[in-house]
């Protein structure tokens, strides 16, 4: 009867010392992962600047230097947000259709507007084949620095099957514009 007792005292001392190193093996690569983690974002030392790697829209790593003043503060460059014209000094309307699909039974379509406008109306022409087949209009609301439609939902059974021409007219003030797109049912 000692020797069974042995026998389990002795897998319970492995079964605690295995555990033990996985537990020692784990925080091991955690620190390595942690180390890894935050080498990449320190600064590096450099002739009164340092490099920061910053992400870019082209996905295409941009280097910024960033001066680091003789008190130990930064300052960064200023970052130009748009290099294009301002769209609200356009003498025209711009927009896209952002979506055009049919979801539950509706024929939904979504337009974003360039220009920031507080007022306006969006006229919608549906076309197949050249003949008009629906219209309808909605307000043009604003958004952040840009504004859209309302939202046109056409019920998908009104309008048959097959390719529209969508043809989505703008108008706020004296400005107009036009946005085009297609779409199948």
């Amino acid at each position: 009867m000692t020797q069974k007792g042995r026998k389990r005292k002795s897998k319970k001392w492995i079964n605690g010392i295995i555990f033990l190193l996985l537990i020692v093996a784990a925080g091991v690569m955690c620190y390595f992962v942690w180390d890894a983690y935050f080498r990449d974002k320190t600064e590096k030392p450099g002739d009164g600047g340092s490099e920061v790697q910053v992400a870019g829209d082209d996905k295409e790593d941009k280097k910024e230097e960033i001066e680091v003043k003789s008190d130990g503060s930064t300052e960064k460059p200023k970052v130009e947000q748009y290099d294009g014209d301002d769209p609200n000094t356009l003498t025209g309307l711009t927009g896209v259709l952002t979506y055009a699909g049919v979801s539950n039974g509706y024929l939904r379509l979504r337009v974003n507007i360039d220009q920031y406008l507080s007022n306006g109306t969006c006229i919608l022409v549906l076309s197949r084949n050249g003949n008009q087949i629906y219209s309808d209009y909605t307000n043009i609301v604003d958004s952040a620095s840009t504004s859209t439609c309302e939202g046109f939902d056409v019920l998908a059974s009104e309008l048959g099957t097959g390719g529209l021409q969508i043809k989505i007219t703008l108008a706020s003030g004296d400005k107009n514009g036009v946005i085009t797109g297609e779409a199948t049912i």
